[in-house]
């Protein structure tokens, strides 16, 4: 039942959190926090690669509407890196 509400799922998780023992709790508050850190990094790396396919797209030329609907920046962000670039 757990698995079909999230809410019940992170609900649970918690439950089984605090009935831990301390040691236990430290470790898995810290496995945690790396699994939070890394997810983090990975969108980070995915934001500086859009911006760098956008970099390329404006130096073909191509159209700002088409490069923030392709890398799906926004429109504003897509115009402030052309006029950095230029």
């Amino acid at each position: 039942m757990a698995k079909q509400d999230p809410m019940l799922e992170m609900a649970v998780d918690i439950l089984k959190q605090a009935s831990l023992d301390p040691e236990t709790r430290m470790q898995y508050e810290a496995r945690e926090k790396a699994l939070k850190d890394i997810a983090s990094i990975r969108g980070d790396g995915k934001r500086e690669g859009k911006l760098e396919i956008a970099k390329k797209m404006i130096n073909k030329g191509m159209a700002l509407e088409l490069i923030a609907e392709m890398t799906e920046l926004p429109f504003e962000e897509v115009e402030a890196l052309k006029n950095k670039l230029t």
